[in-house]
């Protein structure tokens, strides 16, 4: 127990003096989220709008009123100012991306028929512009229908007009969003773009983690580190699982740091089933562990073993749809026999609020190929391991 322990830990130790291989396994897949998270991602985020009203006039009621609606809630979020110089203090800083002010007499300019407007101001994002404006414009719009009904038909008649409207609108968003070229098909399932990709690379590097193991042990055996074991105190097997370890203890390593890190920095939601995705982890690391060590048996040599653990993960992330959505409609169910698609599946229900039974089957599905595969591993470490084998 103390010998594998101890190797294990003081692999743990050469890894993470090993910058090179911490960049690659950690900072690379939080780059790649970020990236395509980012350019893929079609979901709107509120606006931060500074919001100071000056005129405590008739209109009062109504102009709270419409900044409480929760009908704007998803695009609007509004920050209270003290005055107007701060309002423009709060967009310079970029505090806010949008300012309003509203002048202490646009309701009785309003009410008198003379022209009143918000002042408005405009921060460093386009698209939360053309958000905060649609919202401003539309309720500006809907106060002059209402003034310009009054004229016209009268109060009584006005207001019935104005209630039957407020019906039909009931509910209503202010702003309607399509997607260009897709119509309104979601191309990342039940997932926003940020939450696929995140599941996606997650598992990609995890498996490259895994392979970690299998170099560490080509490595020990070309220098003949291995070998010279055999004449010390201990468990040689002891000390070849210890190492093993070690490569796990970096794949939980990783795992913890990319989860924790894309929660609270990319606001990326994984759900509340951290023990399940714990297992799913677990398994993909014992999968590309199994895996890694099977293609070193016969490759027998570390530069061949990655270069061929690079290809078969690459393509495996590719056919699963980590690099192209939508491409497991084209490839007739292939990626259906990789790893990634299994662990990619029970990460995305988890992170959608899928039913138990659906997470559950796809977990057990990826729990036996790691099984077949570290059965495969066992029976194969002796090629791996030892000189002449």
């Amino acid at each position: 127990m103390r010998v594998w322990w101890t190797t294990a830990y003081y692999e743990l130790i050469k890894y993470s003096r090993m910058r090179s291989v911490l960049i690659i396994l950690i900072g690379l897949p939080l780059l790649l989220i970020l990236l395509l998270g980012s350019a893929f991602d079609t979901e709107i985020k509120p606006a931060k709008v500074a919001l100071y009203v000056a005129d405590q006039g008739e209109m009062k009621p109504g102009i709270d009123s419409f900044w409480n609606d929760e009908a704007i809630k998803p695009y609007i979020k509004v920050l209270k100012a003290e005055s107007e110089g701060e309002v423009q203090d709060f967009v310079r800083e970029g505090i806010a991306d949008y300012g309003v002010f509203i002048p202490a007499d646009f309701s009785k300019r309003l009410l008198a028929g003379d022209k009143a407007n918000w002042l408005t101001y405009s921060g460093r994002y386009e698209e939360k512009n053309i958000a905060a404006d649609t919202v401003v414009n539309g309720y500006m719009a809907k106060v002059n229908m209402r003034l310009a009904a009054v004229e016209k038909l009268g109060l009584e008649l006005a207001a019935e007009a104005d209630e039957a409207n407020s019906r039909a609108a009931a509910g209503e968003s202010p702003i309607t969003t399509r997607n260009l070229g897709s119509g309104d098909s979601q191309e990342f399932g039940e997932t926003s773009a940020i939450q696929y990709y995140s599941a996606a690379y997650l598992i990609m590097f995890l498996l490259y983690g895994g392979m970690s193991g299998a170099l560490a042990l080509l490595n020990q055996r070309e220098s003949g580190t291995l070998q010279r074991m055999y004449a010390i105190p201990g468990s040689f097997r002891a000390i070849v699982f210890g190492i093993i370890v070690g490569a796990v203890m970096l794949a939980a390593l990783q795992a913890v740091v990319i989860v924790t890190f894309t929660a609270y920095v990319y606001d990326v939601e994984w759900g509340s089933h951290f023990g399940w995705i714990t297992l799913i982890c677990l398994f993909t690391t014992a999968a590309g562990e199994g895996l890694a060590i099977t293609i070193a048996s016969f490759a027998r040599t570390r530069k061949t073993t990655q270069t061929l653990f690079t290809i078969i993960v690459f393509s495996m992330t590719f056919l699963s749809g980590g690099m192209m959505t939508g491409i497991e409609t084209m490839v007739g169910g292939a990626d259906k026999l990789t790893i990634n698609h299994w662990a990619n599946a029970s990460l995305r229900a988890i992170m959608s609020g899928t039913d138990t039974s659906a997470v559950w089957s796809e977990i057990g599905m990826l729990g036996l190929i790691a099984l077949i595969l570290s059965i495969i591993a066992v029976v194969r470490l002796p090629k791996v391991v030892k000189q002449h084998a």
